[in-house]
């Protein structure tokens, strides 16, 4: 028993309509994308984006001692930034870029991430990574920086806050050192 013509065109547009639905779902739900520029800085080129910024150094001074229960509150807060982001030295880029050491960097500058055009456009107006700017990103980061490719918060089964926010926040520039 073979198939009908119109029964195998069916077939071949479900194939199809599946195989697009396969490519296109990372980009909607993770914002991965297959290809990018790797857009990297050198150094004079990053302290060509800093100059006449007097920004301190974030990481120069001890943090304040918390409790386990508080460094765990953190933690969990941080839970579904760890899927995108890594923040030691030395750990690759996911799907968003290593954070180790943001604060006082100017904005798409990891090396080896390929940054969206937003993000480098941001570069080049001068967004430079203070606490107050990353609590802007963790609090809308469309607003920060329009078009992004960030998908933060998460779209289900997540309650946002801003507690939660200060926690992940004060998380990074703690694992970030």
């Amino acid at each position: 028993m073979s198939a009908s013509a119109g029964h195998k065109m069916l077939y071949a547009i479900t194939l199809l309509a599946f195989l697009a639905l396969a490519l296109y779902f990372p980009y909607w739900w993770f914002g991965v994308v297959p290809f990018g520029v790797d857009d990297r800085v050198s150094q004079s080129e990053i302290e060509q984006l800093l100059a006449g910024k007097n920004l301190p150094d974030y990481y120069a001074e001890p943090l304040p001692e918390i409790s386990d229960e508080e460094y765990a509150a953190q933690k969990a807060a941080f839970m579904w930034c760890r899927f995108c982001h890594t923040l030691k030295h030395g750990e690759e880029n996911k799907v968003g870029p290593n954070l180790y050491r943001i604060f006082g960097n100017p904005a798409a500058v990891v090396a080896g991430f390929p940054y969206s055009g937003s993000f480098i456009e941001a570069r080049e107006n001068g967004l430079v990574w203070t606490p107050e700017n990353m609590a802007a990103l963790i609090a809308a980061p469309h607003k920060l920086v329009p078009g992004n490719r960030m998908r933060y918060p998460p779209m289900l089964f997540y309650e946002d806050n801003p507690e939660r926010q200060q926690r992940m926040l004060q998380f990074v520039l703690r694992e970030t050192r």
